[in-house]
């Protein structure tokens, strides 16, 4: 009996000594929302950011309770409308020591923003960001687009992290974002709808899809962007990317009240920027094609041609060149309905080319370019949609698209509407970086969008090879040097390869100098799906030791890095042991904070302990 006591003694001073010295181990981030209003690409954004540790719920879901919300040091509330209930959930999640993030919150949530009602709206604005304060350092000062609607307000107790701006010219007057202290607990607000304007910034107006509107024959999703919707100014900070990097900067002010988060990196290994490289075939024959591939191959890159005319090419040929490490894909030729592409029609062309070469060839078709761009705007009911064509690549089990692309000449809409060209040529998406689209109903499409901002035929009509490769260059330079970052897309038509063999091999060369690897599309895409499908689990924070479970299923040639805040409060970083083995540490500057970079194999699971001390 005596021996029983001391057991059941002993028990209760270790359960109460693990109580006393560890906090209970919580969910990082909990996202609200549905698809309205874009609410769902959230998720996107965090995964492209690299914070895949998230949980997906609905704050309309019965689950949703306060014990339920004080399971999560962050939660990220989508736009929304709010009831009397709701309010009162999350006014007291915060007041007890929890962290919101909301976008164009309702108004009933004024008080814990610590935002008054100025009344009004701006419509396809400007935001600036304060680069003084925490939240806003080591991003961009410049004033930059954001499409939709931002509620007007004034601060009342409230940090301003950004200020918003009815046009470029006019004077500031409201916030953007706003930082402030409720009760025991800390919230931020995006004063208008971040992942719809990343998605329109991104895609597009969605008001165009299926409407000619720069004159240049066929409907493309080029068309998307005319009538001023695009202020290309910002072509060359990625303005998209810069607001994604705000979240993430909030993201991380929250959890030093918290927890350091681990980040799943933007590229593979420790990379900063990234070559992917593909050509349109048209209807040439393998014998075209040749000196192409063989020039490509001598530099150490690989490319992804998309063949029309299959007739012309052996599959002895495609076998030779996919055993080199390159990509053989399929060129759709709806080109014949391109001044209005069809639902019905474009999902036929499809269809028919991917199962004609699996069946010459034996490959399963993953990316796509279509001829011409064409871009098929309409669903099958014939309401607009500007990504029914990605919605139509997903039924055909197509999971990356580069048909949106720098081409601007002899258009209606003047010179270049698209932007600069040369050196300061840019992404006029606003982003260097590679995600899924959103259709018109904010639904995530399973389809990632590749921006091919190198496109050779813009610069043969301009005649200016110099150009072609001065675009490469500032793309390449701005993601090296000035953390804009960017996977670089070059496309090389056989056709134009008279044009652009000479700035090609240049580019390539450079590429091999700087020690950035030259990619097909479809490397690109399996990489990108290791990097989503990596987890962050057992996120445990005790004793200013960070454990983790970093799990991965999917395996890829390169590696996948995490990166951790190296510091934490007044602590930083002492020491890293991967599964109970130390491992060296290297910090690196990323956006004005200081990181240590962690690379892995992928494809397996990893224990992880972060020490941070004096």
């Amino acid at each position: 009996m005596r021996h029983n006591l001391n057991i059941l003694f002993f028990g209760i001073i270790i359960f109460l000594f693990h109580n006393c010295t560890v906090e209970k181990t919580s969910g990082p981030i909990l996202v609200l929302a549905t698809s309205d209003d874009f609410g769902t690409y959230t998720t996107e954004i965090l995964k492209t950011e690299g914070f895949n540790e998230y949980m997906h719920d609905s704050l309309t879901d019965s689950s949703i309770t306060d014990e339920y919300l004080r399971q999560f040091d962050i939660i990220i509330l989508g736009e929304t409308s709010i009831n009397a209930s709701h309010k009162t959930m999350l006014s007291d999640y915060v007041k007890n020591g929890g962290n919101l993030i909301a976008f164009r919150p309702d108004k009933k949530l004024n008080e814990i923003f610590g935002i008054t009602d100025a009344g009004g709206t701006y419509s396809e604005g400007y935001i600036a960001i304060d680069t003084t304060t925490e939240q806003g350092k080591g991003l961009t000062s410049k004033i930059m687009q954001f499409h939709g609607e931002a509620d007007k307000y004034q601060a009342h107790g409230a940090e301003i992290i950004a200020t918003l701006y009815a046009d470029k010219f006019s004077e500031k007057e409201f916030p953007a974002v706003v930082s402030y202290d409720y009760g025991k607990g800390h919230t931020i607000a995006f004063l208008y709808n971040l992942p719809k304007s990343i998605v329109y910034t991104r895609q597009g107006n969605p008001l165009f899809a299926g409407i000619e509107k720069d004159g240049i024959p066929g409907l493309r999703g080029m068309d998307l962007f005319a009538d001023g919707w695009l202020d290309t100014s910002m072509n060359t900070i990625n303005q998209a990317d810069q607001q994604m990097a705000l979240l993430s900067h909030c993201i991380q002010y929250l959890n030093s009240f918290t927890k350091p988060l681990p980040r799943i990196w933007y590229f593979p290994d420790s990379l900063k920027c990234l070559v992917v490289l593909d050509n349109d075939g048209e209807n040439n024959t393998e014998a075209d094609f040749e000196p192409q591939f063989q020039d490509v191959d001598s530099m150490g890159a690989k490319m992804t041609i998309y063949i029309m005319d299959i007739d012309k090419v052996s599959k002895a040929w495609v076998d030779k060149w996919i055993a080199k490490g390159h990509e053989i894909a399929a060129h759709p030729d709806d080109t014949r309905e391109a001044l209005d592409p069809t639902w019905n029609r474009m999902d036929s062309v499809i269809g028919d080319i991917k199962e004609q070469i699996a069946s010459k060839y034996g490959i399963t078709v993953r990316t796509n370019v279509n001829h011409w761009f064409v871009w098929c705007g309409r669903n099958a009911d014939g309401s607009q949609n500007f990504a029914a064509q990605a919605r139509l690549e997903e039924k055909h089990g197509i999971e990356m698209d580069g048909n949106y692309a720098h081409y601007d000449m002899n258009s209606n809409q003047g010179a270049y509407y698209l932007g600069q060209l040369g050196i300061n040529h840019g992404n006029y998406t606003g982003s260097g970086l590679v995600m899924k689209y959103a259709d018109a109903e904010g639904k995530t499409v399973n389809v990632y969008q590749r921006f091919n901002a190198v496109y050779d035929q813009q610069y043969n009509e301009s005649n200016d090879p110099e150009g072609f490769f001065n675009c490469f260059i500032g793309l390449m330079d701005r993601s090296l040097n000035n953390e804009i970052y960017s996977i670089i897309s070059i496309k090389a038509h056989n056709n134009e390869y008279y044009f652009s063999k000479e700035p090609l091999m240049e580019m390539l060369a450079y590429a091999n100098d700087k020690g950035i690897p030259v990619w097909t599309a479809l490397n690109l895409l399996n990489f990108l799906k290791m990097k989503d499908e990596a987890s962050f689990t057992n996120i445990s924070w005790a004793n200013n030791r960070l454990s983790f479970t970093l799990n991965s299923s999917l395996k890829h040639s390169n590696g996948l890095t995490f990166m951790i805040p190296a510091n934490h409060g007044d602590k930083k970083i002492t020491g890293i042991t991967k599964d109970n083995k130390d491992i060296q540490l290297t910090i690196k500057s990323v956006k004005g904070s200081e990181y240590a970079f962690v690379t892995v194999e992928p494809g397996a699971n990893y224990s992880f302990l972060i020490s941070y001390g004096n």
